[in-house]
């Protein structure tokens, strides 16, 4: 796939117009999101239940090494899952039809799309390790990193660094919309999973759906 450059340009949003509208844009399609979702949960138990059987982590003696070389060598397996539920919501909003089975599509860029997750781990864990603040900037700096290489062809370190600069422009309005949409996922979770039929597909619609296209459209 050729690389494409892209640009940087200003942009702004409401948190709360943007959750509005991603409200309204989960009519019909939650019941696609949420199996998409199902499908990613259970991938995560099975691959990372068997990989800490591998490398085991006591929950009282945590190995953080064994930890580490768990999540990491899930990212082939979970990361073009959860590539394909964000594009799921992005193609949704473009007006694309959609289907659970599309959470599969983009298993051609397994390696690229664990490359970047590596990266991203590696740049986080070091900020949150040694300077806390650095690592929670990047945490959320981060997050459009996955759909830029799936939607727009453009290498790892790129897209990552487009993601920062972008999300930097009003880093502290997207890490409240991600505070916000976060909460509606626990109270889905409190409710037995059943707010997660509402939750989950508002979160992915509002995070990727809308505010992508703002951002890089």
């Amino acid at each position: 796939m050729q690389e494409r450059h892209m640009e940087i340009k200003s942009y702004d949003f409401d948190i709360i117009e943007l959750i509005k509208e991603g409200w309204q844009r989960i009519e019909g399609v939650k019941g696609v999101f949420v199996s998409a979702f199902a499908i990613y949960v259970v991938a995560a138990i099975i691959v990372q239940t068997g990989l800490s059987l591998i490398f085991p982590s006591p929950a009282d003696n945590p190995d953080f090494a064994n930890q580490t070389i768990v999540t990491i060598l899930s990212y082939p397996v979970l990361m073009p899952l959860l590539t394909g539920m964000i594009m799921m919501a992005i193609r949704h909003v473009r007006g694309e039809s959609i289907v659970f089975q599309d959470v599969f599509g983009y298993y051609g860029m397994t390696w690229t799309l664990a490359l970047a997750a590596l990266l991203i781990y590696v740049m986080t864990v070091t900020g949150l390790l040694f300077f806390i603040l650095p690592g929670i900037y990047l945490s959320v700096a981060y997050i459009f990193t996955l759909p830029l290489i799936a939607d727009k062809g453009i290498g790892v370190w790129e897209a990552m660094e487009l993601s920062r600069k972008m999300v930097t422009q009003h880093w502290f309005k997207v890490f409240g919309l991600m505070i916000l949409l976060s909460l509606g996922l626990m109270a889905g979770f409190v409710t037995f999973g059943i707010g997660l039929i509402w939750a989950v597909p508002l979160m992915l619609i509002a995070l990727y759906g809308l505010l992508y296209p703002i951002m890089f459209e």
